[in-house]
């Protein structure tokens, strides 16, 4: 990247971060337990709650009897479970449709990344339902609350219950793109482990992988604070300490809690430091070939991480000295690719491939790329600016 460029998306940053101080977004109270909610319906004057969630997570023995309660309570609700991966304009426009028409006045999301950001979207629209979500893209386009919002997660990783950011897709131009406002932060996040004990292997691997990345990139980022770095850090911790574990066994109470607090905590991080190019990538690579998100951000991590080469080396040693990867006197160097060492380690570990293997076709760099850079530049705070061609040679080097 030239020069002037590089200035340009430097000075945006700036003042960024200084913004950032000015918005002070808020943290949501974190409860437990499902069966906290009722009494948060009721104290913030919510009289028909919209459940979002999707077909595999409504059947959840836990979530079954959190539905029995609420009707043996007489509380009033509708469900709605038609919510499938990477949430498109379409399905949330069918979303905005029920609740109008059950004439719903709050959301409590119970799922995965997808339906919390499904949900988010959601609330986009009730405050301006004559446009589409392309008018939202971007950054602080919202403007002000969307209805009271309750988030549960059931992965431990995508971090959306406390983030700015809903990730949806252009099915018509492929363009998978984030909303981020603080306005859609959830009020409440109820981080109940009970929902997460009969997560698959490869869900845990990919999302446990997606919560490091949002707490790396946060922490090696020009926009960190102490705030977003304390978070960042005991997230990274906790990863280290008890993501393989909970990978081997979803019934290990010790890990599954430790994990779904991670989450939670690299979430706080990455929503006020930003991610990098990790996730630019990425959302334009699963936006095209339809591949989880979590999955992308395992397979690109390594890659990126070794292009920003030294730009990124003290911080990543800081990593290093965290995660006790090597002594302490070593060099940045030498840390910092001990920290990529152990990112490819774990991935082979959790069965996550080592790259696209030849699945990206050429004829799509360009748009990769283009799209990548539009995302990362000026908006994120990464060690080191990537153009256009610097971001194709990255895919290529992850294809193989």
């Amino acid at each position: 990247m030239n020069i002037f460029k590089r200035a340009y998306c430097r000075t945006y940053q700036g003042i960024f971060r200084i913004a950032m101080k000015v918005l002070n977004f808020r943290i949501p109270e974190v409860h437990h337990s499902l069966n906290d909610i009722p009494s948060l319906w009721e104290m913030n004057h919510c009289k028909h709650p919209l459940i979002v969630s999707d077909t595999i997570i409504i059947n959840l023995n836990p979530v079954q009897n959190f539905l029995t309660e609420l009707k043996s309570k007489n509380i009033s609700f509708d469900t709605y479970i038609d919510i499938k991966p990477d949430p498109s304009f379409e399905s949330i426009e069918r979303l905005y449709q029920f609740y109008n028409e059950h004439n719903c006045d709050c959301i409590l999301a119970i799922g995965g990344g997808s339906v919390i950001d499904a949900s988010k979207a959601l609330g986009c629209k009730t405050l301006k339902p004559e446009k589409t979500l392309d008018h939202f893209k971007g950054v602080l386009k919202v403007g002000k609350d969307i209805p009271y919002f309750i988030a549960v997660p059931t992965t431990a990783g995508t971090g959306s219950e406390t983030t700015v950011a809903s990730v949806v897709t252009n099915e018509k131009t492929n363009d998978k793109f984030a909303i981020n406002d603080g306005h859609l932060i959830p009020q409440v996040a109820v981080l109940d482990d009970a929902l997460l004990e009969n997560l698959p292997p490869k869900i845990i691997a990919t999302t446990g992988m997606d919560a490091f990345t949002h707490a790396i990139e946060a922490y090696i980022g020009h926009s960190g604070t102490k705030l977003t770095d304390d978070y960042a850090t005991k997230a990274m911790k906790a990863i280290k300490d008890h993501l393989y574990d909970f990978y081997l066994d979803s019934h290990n109470d010790i890990a599954r809690k430790n994990m779904l607090e991670a989450s939670f905590n690299a979430g706080v991080a990455f929503t006020r430091a930003y991610v990098g190019y990790v996730h630019a990538l990425a959302h334009s690579i699963g936006g095209v070939y339809h591949m989880p998100h979590g999955l992308c951000i395992a397979i690109l991590l390594p890659y990126v991480l070794e292009a920003y080469g030294k730009n990124a080396y003290k911080k990543l040693a800081e990593v290093s000295d965290l995660l006790e990867l090597k002594e302490k006197t070593e060099s940045e160097e030498i840390k910092a690719k001990a920290v990529i060492s152990w990112i490819k380690e774990m991935n082979q570990k959790m069965n996550i491939p080592s790259s696209f293997e030849g699945k990206i076709q050429d004829k799509d760099l360009e748009f990769l790329a283009s799209h990548s850079a539009k995302e990362g530049n000026p908006l994120y705070p990464v060690p080191k600016e990537f153009n256009k061609e610097e971001l194709k040679e990255i895919i290529r080097k992850a294809n193989k």
